[in-house]
């Protein structure tokens, strides 16, 4: 008896496929809705740690900005009074803390969540011959299905 898995986000065609899913026979145990509970995103890291990164830190903006302004002042450095080397750590300095303020800006424009999550939905469908399965299949794929699977059985 296989069991046809499908994943499906919570929406209107998700629900049409539960009733044409109930009028082709799978109701009651062999029917199964499992609604998960959506997560929301963690707290934004500032700074990115050497085991984990999420890509939005303001590390990145920050160490392009200083290395460009660190390279801008070890060349200009060599006019300057106090020579390269010192030049080139107020280069880097300032274009770190120039780094940081456009990377505070660029965050504050973009959204933070992207909306409230929505969660998934999984379905499952228990058949008792290749025929249903397939027809469980054609249902969940005409509903939607983000994904579909097959497993054992229940």
């Amino acid at each position: 008896m296989p069991v046809v898995y499908g994943l499906f986000k919570p929406s209107l065609a998700l629900e049409l496929g539960l009733s044409a899913l109930e009028e082709k026979g799978f109701s009651g145990e062999r029917l199964a809705v499992v609604v998960l509970a959506p997560r929301r995103p963690g707290r934004q890291n500032l700074l990115d740690s050497m085991d984990r990164s999420d890509g939005t830190s303001l590390m990145d903006g920050m160490a392009i900005a200083a290395s460009i302004g660190m390279l801008m002042g070890v060349i200009y450095g060599s006019l300057a009074y106090v020579g390269p080397v010192a030049m080139g750590l107020a280069g880097a300095l300032a274009g770190g803390g120039i780094g940081l303020l456009l990377d505070l800006a660029v965050k504050k424009k973009r959204p933070e969540g992207g909306g409230t999550p929505s969660g998934e939905v999984i379905v499952a469908v228990r058949c008792r011959s290749e025929e249903e399965a397939l027809e469980a299949e054609k249902i969940m794929l005409e509903s939607q299905a983000a994904a579909l699977g097959r497993g054992p059985c229940l």
